[in-house]
């Protein structure tokens, strides 16, 4: 039995014994008789407080809207792309490694014409990234500080355990900063906030960017590498 079940086990026997013990409290002891004669107790002197405070702060209007973010979520959609095969791949260092991103500069419409998953090690011998099947179709639009991205991706990855579905289907939008090779985005725009990720970059120069998508797994971090062209 885990450490959690025992706490839930234990959580409603502390209650009752805590109420046990009350009760066996009160039950033991008697109240004291009333006395017969009530003691006199002075009256507290008045104390004047002074006027009363009136706060003169103005009231918060509740249905005012909530500041828009910075771009307005207003950032154009990219015409549709064609789909693309991603390969795989099951890190094992030294031989097979996830790129070290460089940073650089992010500016303008990016298309991905080309991507890699890489699958944990922790995955070795479990999952088979050379009959594992997917694709990719994702663009990204950064604009001052100011981003748009587009990435939904369908993954079928051949395990032991048979054929296991995977994937996204993300539209997000907001602002973005970059720090290094880091690139952070506060998803301004977004009603629902994606999953747990971290996001890197190497701007290649000669319009080619690559991003790099790290989520955890039980097994591992998962790597997504989306490589681009500049329009």
């Amino acid at each position: 039995m885990s450490a959690r079940t025992w706490l839930g086990f234990l959580g409603p026997s502390l209650s009752l014994l805590v109420l046990i013990a009350c009760s066996a409290n009160g039950a033991g002891s008697a109240a004291p008789p009333e006395s017969d004669t009530a003691p006199t107790t002075p009256a507290p002197p008045v104390v004047d407080a002074g006027p009363v405070k009136v706060d003169a702060s103005p009231a918060i209007d509740a249905s005012s809207p909530p500041p828009k973010p910075k771009n307005d979520c207003k950032l154009p959609d990219l015409p549709a792309i064609a789909d693309v095969t991603p390969a795989f791949v099951t890190i094992a260092p030294p031989s097979v490694s996830v790129p070290v991103m460089s940073g650089g500069t992010l500016n303008g419409q990016y298309l991905v014409d080309a991507a890699t998953v890489y699958l944990p090690s922790g995955t070795a011998g479990l999952a088979d990234p050379q009959r594992s099947t997917g694709t990719v179709n994702a663009w990204a639009i950064f604009d001052g500080t100011n981003y748009r991205i587009h990435l939904k991706a369908s993954f079928v990855i051949a395990s032991v355990a048979g054929p296991q579905m995977q994937g996204a289907d993300s539209a997000s939008q907001g602002g973005f900063t970059v720090s290094g090779a880091a690139l952070t985005l506060d998803h301004a725009c977004d009603t629902v906030i994606p999953d747990e990720a971290d996001y890197s970059f190497t701007d290649m120069g000669s319009g080619r960017t690559t991003i790099l998508i790290k989520t955890p797994s039980p097994y591992g971090d998962t790597y997504l590498e989306l490589d681009a062209t500049k329009m």
